[in-house]
């Protein structure tokens, strides 16, 4: 995925959202709440638009979450009050990357009910793990959808916030359960660029 910097970001912002919030108020649909815009962005540089969704995306939320270091409920209320406008986020300046542990199969048919190992989160500071598709059943954490887990580090660089996920990644674990390796590679060739 490439990597959004403080250019990229405001041309999505001026040439995606603000005509996205503009068209809405034209039209008189006022809408408050999370508003999730599907981007690819073309080797031209331009961000083009796959998709809206009403609600935050998965698992493009997981690494935003662990971000946010203000009250997400506070926001929330805030919004819901009318005085959305008046709040201010604040984020931890680190980088977060996040890596989906699947089931063997998915996204087509597969096995559930197998048993995860190694989800204690002691001496895993700098890593999250986001559960999807697992349930409790006798006592132990099973996987029961495509998407298992999300497991997010954080880093001061991509490629540190990578090794961090990756290391968590790797002490989970289930039968059937994949991910991909090659999570942040074309972000950490453009860091050593």
């Amino acid at each position: 995925a490439p990597v959004v910097d403080a250019k990229m970001h405001a041309r999505i912002i001026d040439d995606v959202i603000k005509p996205t919030l503009v068209g809405l108020a034209s039209e008189r649909r006022p809408y408050q709440g999370f508003l999730y815009a599907g981007l690819m962005i073309g080797d031209d540089g331009v961000p083009k638009v796959l998709e809206y969704n009403c609600r935050c995306g998965d698992p493009e939320t997981q690494p935003i979450m662990v971000r946010l270091r203000s009250d997400l409920a506070e926001a929330c209320i805030a919004l819901l009050d009318g005085h959305g406008g008046e709040v201010e986020l604040d984020w931890d300046d680190r980088v977060a990357l996040g890596v989906v542990i699947a089931s063997r199969g998915y996204p087509s048919s597969y096995e559930k009910g197998h048993r995860i190992e190694g989800l204690s989160q002691s001496g895993n500071e700098g890593t999250y793990v986001f559960h999807a598709g697992t349930s409790l059943s006798n006592g132990a954490v099973v996987n029961v959808g495509g998407r298992v887990l999300c497991v997010v580090g954080l880093g001061d660089t991509i490629g540190k916030a990578q090794t961090t996920a990756y290391t968590r990644v790797k002490e989970i674990s289930f039968d059937g359960a994949f991910y991909r390796h090659d999570i942040g590679y074309r972000a950490i060739a453009r860091e050593i660029i």
